[in-house]
């Protein structure tokens, strides 16, 4: 048998005298790691658990209650109120001018004086004067009347004319009107056309153009093209209905800068059952005074700031209302932190605070409500 067979049925002997070959690594056992875990848990409930149920060491407080230091202040009550500025206006006149509106020559709130031109119609000028007859007729030589001597006393104003005012159209009347129209620049005829003057109550005077009058509009004859202003513009104060104002108890209106007490000098309701009340100066003029020229024509943009003072303001040191305490007998005081109660009086309030007498600026004082509770006080 060859010897490499030989080695061969060697080897296979000695394996089963041998037996089976056992490992040399040993097995860990499954349970092992949930044993270790359970452990684990057991010494983790115990630590966390001792840590959940010890009560919690609790820092004792002082109560100690809310304080307000004394500040100065000023305190006062008051009602705002519409208050606007309303120009009152009449007609310039009576014009007998037919024709299209060329021209304005004058802005609205511009002052006219005797002689001024107002305004063209078909390109011819019309003259301001001061008469109470209307024009109502052209005038020339050999006429007379009122509106003959209100056509001379502006002529000798105007320096035309030498001598007095007659009302009776003569050559030399003839001869100033001629003077006049060279200087209007018109036919030099002598003859004053009715629609060529206006005759105004009074001059100087503030004018506005009268509504529904445009460059281009036709004119008829007794249209009032421009309309005179007051002096002054009327101010009033528009309570609307279901509210009330004490008429008795003075407006505050803020004019051009100025605090402006004003009075009520009249009331009435309007249509819609507002409350108008008509404001004057407390010695009874304009609120505008001698600065009306700075009112708006436009009634909606004569609008003022005003306001009615309920409770005056008063300036003083100063703290909350819950601050002051009152005794049975209705004397206030306010609290100290250190509980000592301090006799105050009240100077004033509103808006929640109120200023007060006999405690100083930089103070400080307990609220009402916490000295309460501090035990410190007895007010109401």
């Amino acid at each position: 048998m060859p010897a490499k067979w030989a080695e061969l049925l060697r080897a296979r002997s000695d394996r089963r005298l041998m037996g089976p070959v056992r490992s040399q690594v040993r097995l860990r056992p499954r349970w092992l790691p949930w044993a270790a875990a359970v452990v684990v848990a057991a010494g983790l409930g115990v630590v966390f658990g001792r840590w959940a149920f010890v009560a919690p060491q609790v820092e004792e407080t002082t109560n100690v209650p809310a304080t307000v230091t004394v500040a100065q202040m000023t305190v006062g009550r008051s009602l705002p109120v519409a208050v606007s500025a309303v120009w009152d206006a009449q007609p310039f006149g009576v014009g007998a001018a037919v024709g299209v509106l060329t021209s304005v020559d004058v802005a609205d709130g511009a002052t006219v004086s005797v002689g001024d031109r107002l305004y063209t119609v078909d390109l011819r000028p019309v003259i301001a004067a001061v008469g109470t007859v209307p024009a109502f007729r052209d005038l020339s030589q050999g006429m007379k009347g009122e509106d003959v001597a209100q056509l001379q006393r502006f002529l000798v104003d105007a320096g035309y004319l030498k001598g007095r005012a007659d009302g009776d159209f003569g050559a030399a009347t003839t001869v100033a009107v001629r003077a006049w129209q060279r200087i209007l620049d018109v036919e030099r005829d002598g003859v004053v056309r009715a629609g060529g003057i206006v005759f105004a109550s009074a001059l100087p005077a503030r004018v506005q153009v009268a509504d529904g009058f445009d460059v281009g509009t036709r004119v008829a004859d007794g249209d009032a093209v421009l309309s005179v202003l007051d002096a002054q513009p009327a101010f009033i104060a528009t309570v609307p209905s279901g509210f009330s104002v004490d008429a008795t108890l003075p407006i505050e209106v803020t004019f051009d800068g100025e605090t402006v007490t004003t009075v009520v000098a009249g009331s009435r309701d309007d249509q819609s059952g507002n409350r108008i009340l008509t404001l004057t100066r407390q010695d009874g003029s304009s609120v505008c005074a001698d600065r009306c020229d700075l009112v708006p024509l436009d009634e909606a943009a004569a609008v003022f700031d005003a306001r009615q003072v309920l409770a005056p303001e008063v300036t003083g040191p100063g703290v909350p209302a819950a601050a002051v305490w009152f005794e049975a007998g209705g004397e206030a005081y306010v609290v100290l932190p250190d509980g000592t109660k301090t006799p105050v009086t009240i100077l004033g309030q509103g808006q929640g605070s109120v200023v007060l007498d006999g405690i100083e600026v930089g103070a400080v004082v307990v609220l009402a409500d916490q000295a309460a509770k501090a035990g410190t006080g007895t007010g109401s």
